[in-house]
């Protein structure tokens, strides 16, 4: 279903509808269980070991190492 997004910026309309997810301007608003379903909660940071690990590889190559 597409809708029409009024041509004057900035427009942010919610909806309740998945079926708007893919409409530019729309926010759809989920309750947490349809989040859940759709992969919203699922962790996928770094951990603690891996960011400092990070770090270090950044702070040798600003140090020219």
């Amino acid at each position: 279903m597409s809708r029409e997004i009024p041509a004057e910026p900035p427009y942010l309309g919610i909806s309740y509808d998945i079926d708007d997810a893919l409409t530019p301007g729309i926010m759809v608003e989920v309750d947490a269980e349809l989040a859940e379903e759709l992969g919203a909660f699922e962790e996928t940071a770094l951990s603690e070991e891996a960011a400092a690990e990070a770090n270090q590889d950044l702070a040798e190559l600003t140090r020219g190492g």
